[in-house]
């Protein structure tokens, strides 16, 4: 995959969406994914009530996502021609590097596209750009109860090993080998009420990777 040139596939319903990597300067476009969010989507992502998120921490984690997926790693952004705007942001991913071979996952999609293929394709283009990287080691963090992103995450049979802290899951899945499984690419695992927020770690930077069980 050529970064300068935009990915285009289609949704579970026939809309076209678009995908161009990240830049530092994308803060705006990221600000506009979050404020599409609902208030369960909001708490799966921030792990705070909408009443309770200031405009200037969405506006801190937009900037921080955009930069640290820029210089230390590698972020995407989704776009999709609606009625009331063309070209408008309706997802994003990234990946930070937590060590030599291991990084760091998070992925957003709003509301309205939820359930649709969308985190599902940006989920496999980070592990494709992971690979390419010299990557071995993806890190997710979800909410246990975060059945989507449970099950989108079950759709590829890597090697994982997964931790609980309280509500949190921690799932550490190894790359290296082929494991993505036939149609998996399009398999949705969004015909649930839950919301696919995969959020970033509150420790990503400091994050040392865990090698997944290799018995």
């Amino acid at each position: 995959m050529q970064h300068r040139t935009p990915i285009t596939f289609q949704t579970h319903d026939g809309q076209t969406v678009k995908v161009r990597r990240m830049l530092p300067a994308d803060v705006n476009q990221l600000v506009d994914i979050f404020r599409h969010l609902s208030a369960e989507s909001i708490y799966q992502r921030f792990r705070e009530p909408t009443a309770q998120l200031s405009p200037i921490r969405i506006l801190e984690e937009a900037r921080a996502l955009a930069q640290a997926g820029y210089s230390r790693g590698k972020g995407f952004l989704a776009f999709a021609h609606l009625p009331q705007r063309r070209g408008a942001p309706i997802a994003g991913a990234r990946y930070i590097r937590t060590g030599e071979d291991a990084a760091e996952v998070a992925l957003t999609v709003r509301d309205d596209f939820q359930r649709r293929g969308v985190g599902t394709a940006l989920l496999r283009i980070l592990i494709e750009e992971a690979r390419r990287d010299g990557i071995r080691y993806l890190t997710a963090q979800v909410s246990a109860n975060n059945r989507a992103a449970l099950s989108l995450l079950r759709s590829y049979s890597f090697p994982q090993q997964r931790t609980y802290d309280g509500p949190e899951m921690t799932i550490v899945f190894d790359v290296s080998q082929d494991g993505v499984r036939p149609n998996a690419f399009w398999q949705t695992a969004m015909g649930r009420d839950q919301r696919l927020q995969i959020r970033p770690a509150r420790s990503a930077q400091n994050a040392a990777p865990v090698p997944p069980d290799r018995r």
